[in-house]
């Protein structure tokens, strides 16, 4: 199968996957939301974040490591997908056992202590699913993520519900996460079973390899994460739990709608990879326009159409006590749409192995970011918190993008970007004028809008036209 068609089926499978699960998640959040007061929600923020926050310190960003190097040649498979399996529990271990300690310097109430602990278990399910996840990208059998994905979505929706039918408390409420995060990591651990013999393996040549590689990576992930998830922590210690509800509600649609070009990219990475190790610069081109079309395609509608309809938005998804979320939301997805976009360069640096260079530019958005959030959170809360989380996401897609261009001096088309952005316009115009209807109504006039507008105008040809002239 041509390298086309098994991008287009394993996004296709993606796709699927992903419409179905987010639309899972959003109707958990709703449900959440409803239920729980501004303040427990702040605290179920709260503690989320610090377990990302934490566990992130000891992730060392062993996922994109992993995915590329299983995809160089003569890399044996099965040993070293298992050897990075048993090295993540180890650390894992490690960061429980010194999790309580962590705890003393954190002024938090005893119940969202207690929180923090019982979600520990999510430092084994997450980031053991994401190196399992790994071999699935490289083998371009992404169905098979987003399945597993999909079963933890399906765990979380039905133990939210029976939790609000027997009035569990914001302390039990916090199990439903444990318990879809085991199930999503169980199903992908069968699927993996299936395809390598999958061992505890202690491997010291390949972690020293791997660490070599990885340690500019895990730099790079640590002060992503510190501003990425730093607002929600720097707000719970300046701020009311009522406050982090607020920004809480509008970021959930942000974490949601960003795992799209992970995994998205997750499909591309190989091929960047293998095709820079190979001197390949035609096939290397071909993929980054591919990839970068496909992302202003859905990027730049999805980012107008928010901007547009936050507000119904936030209304049908928290209901009411979270007015602000929706002006929250309207700052969010600009970062999300920076995300969406420069995932390509922040993934292809990985592929040119240009990984330190990047390590001094996520250090300054972390610190600029801390610096920021610290002066100007505890005055302006969220709104503070999401215009930071826009410059911090700005700052490393512009110097992953100038630097992947340095490198493999790829060309890069901006035919696309600039129809999809005019088409999104024009969406958002006429949605603006409908937006006295109900959202439900909206949003799929939204897309048939945008759709036959791509048809009309032969965007869809213009695609095919790119794609043939890079390769």
């Amino acid at each position: 199968m041509s390298l086309t068609k098994q991008i287009a089926k394993n996004t296709l499978y993606l796709g699927l996957g992903k419409v179905i699960s987010t639309a899972l998640g959003v109707l958990t959040v709703a449900l959440l939301l409803r239920y729980l007061s501004p303040d427990d929600y702040g605290r179920y923020t709260t503690v989320l974040a610090f377990i990302l926050l934490f566990g992130t310190f000891v992730d060392f960003g062993l996922n994109l490591t992993t995915t590329q190097d299983i995809s160089l040649p003569d890399t044996d498979v099965a040993r070293t997908l298992s050897s990075i399996f048993t090295l993540r529990v180890l650390i894992n271990i490690a960061l429980v056992l010194i999790l309580p300690i962590i705890l003393l310097a954190f002024p938090y109430e005893a119940e969202v202590k207690n929180a923090i602990l019982i979600s520990s278990v999510l430092f084994f399910t997450y980031s053991l699913f994401q190196v399992l996840a790994s071999y699935f990208q490289k083998t371009l059998q992404a169905g098979k993520v987003a399945f597993a994905e999909l079963v933890g979505r399906i765990i979380l929706l039905a133990t939210t519900v029976l939790a609000i039918y027997f009035k569990f408390s914001f302390l039990e409420i916090m199990l439903t996460i444990v318990a879809s995060s085991l199930a999503q990591f169980w199903m992908l651990l069968r699927f993996t079973a299936k395809e390598i013999d999958l061992k505890f393996i202690i491997d010291v040549q390949i972690w020293k390899r791997i660490m070599g590689k990885t340690w500019p990576i895990a730099l790079s992930v640590i002060f992503t994460t510190i501003y990425f998830k730093g607002d929600a922590i720097i707000l719970s210690l300046t701020r009311g739990y009522a406050d982090v509800g607020i920004y809480g509600a509008a970021y959930k649609i942000l974490e949601v709608l960003i795992t799209v070009p992970i995994l998205f990219m997750g499909l591309v990475l190989p091929y960047l990879s293998r095709s820079f190790a190979q001197k390949d610069t035609r096939a290397f081109n071909k993929a980054m326009q591919k990839a970068w079309d496909a992302l202003c395609l859905i990027t730049l509608p999805m980012v107008v159409g928010t901007i547009v309809l936050a507000r119904p938005i936030m209304m049908i998804i928290a209901g009411e006590g979270y007015n602000d979320s929706a002006a929250v939301l309207r700052i969010l997805i600009i970062a999300s749409g920076i995300i969406f976009l420069g995932s390509l360069f922040t993934h292809a640096i990985v592929a040119v192995n240009q990984q330190k260079y990047m390590i001094k530019y996520y250090a300054i958005a972390a610190v600029l970011a801390v610096i920021l959030y610290i002066l100007y959170i505890p005055t302006y809360t969220y709104y503070a918190a999401a215009c930071v989380t826009v410059l911090a996401e700005a700052l490393i897609a512009i110097a992953a993008f100038v630097k992947v261009k340095q490198t493999a001096h790829f060309k890069l088309s901006l035919n696309i970007f600039f129809k999809a952005l005019i088409l999104s316009l024009i969406m958002g115009a006429i949605l603006y004028l409908l937006q006295s209807l109900y959202i439900l109504i909206l949003i799929p006039v939204g897309i048939v809008v945008y759709s036959g507008l791509i048809l009309i105008t032969n965007t869809h040809y213009s695609v095919y036209e790119n794609n043939r002239t890079n390769q």
